[in-house]
């Protein structure tokens, strides 16, 4: 793989999203010069900003048609461009190509996929660090048993044992039973 040069980000007054899209295809530029796979085998993917929730980007392959897109977070692009623009792209676009490349006999954040970002000049880590809200806040319903601790289940459990499901202890094995008044917030 030839050796990356540096790549200079500057935000200017471009809209973010343009960026991202703009800066998706300069990767995928980049890939095909390292590894020189023609611009037919390896596509710019289509880029979506419907991202919610701690990802700041993930990339999607579509079985069949082989159809490669990128999902970016664009909550965390409007509140991190720099990090996500620098970090969160070239990673999910060597995502992409790897599959391109390999199919899904590469690990996703195996041998070549660290080599690809290395090549980037992009440090090869498999999670973001940016700091990140969760999308939901769920409640969570106490139960009890034989046991001395308490269980506590998730209001999507607690929903389907009011209907019937019946869930049971893991260190005893005795049916869960809900404990009045026993509602908890969880994030």
């Amino acid at each position: 793989m030839a050796q990356a040069e540096q790549h200079r980000l500057d935000l200017g007054d471009e809209d973010l999203q343009t960026r991202a899209e703009r800066e998706t295809a300069y990767w995928i530029e980049r890939a095909r010069e390292i590894t020189g796979v023609s611009a037919r085998r390896l596509p710019v993917p289509a880029v979506a900003f419907d991202l919610r929730g701690r990802s700041a980007g993930q990339a999607i392959f579509a079985r069949r048609s082989r159809d490669c897109r990128i999902r970016i977070n664009a909550a965390l692009l409007d509140s991190h461009p720099q990090e996500m623009l620098a970090e969160t792209v070239p990673h999910e676009v060597a995502h992409v190509v790897i599959y391109r490349l390999y199919g899904r006999r590469a690990k996703p954040h195996g041998r070549e996929w660290k080599a690809l970002m290395r090549a980037f000049g992009v440090d090869p880590a498999p999670c973001h660090t940016l700091p990140t809200e969760p999308v939901r806040q769920l409640k969570r319903f106490r139960y009890e048993c034989a046991c001395d601790e308490d269980a506590w289940l998730t209001s999507i459990r607690h929903k389907r044992a009011q209907k019937g499901t019946d869930y049971v202890c893991r260190r005893c094995g005795q049916k869960l039973r809900l404990v009045d008044g026993g509602v908890s917030e969880l994030t």
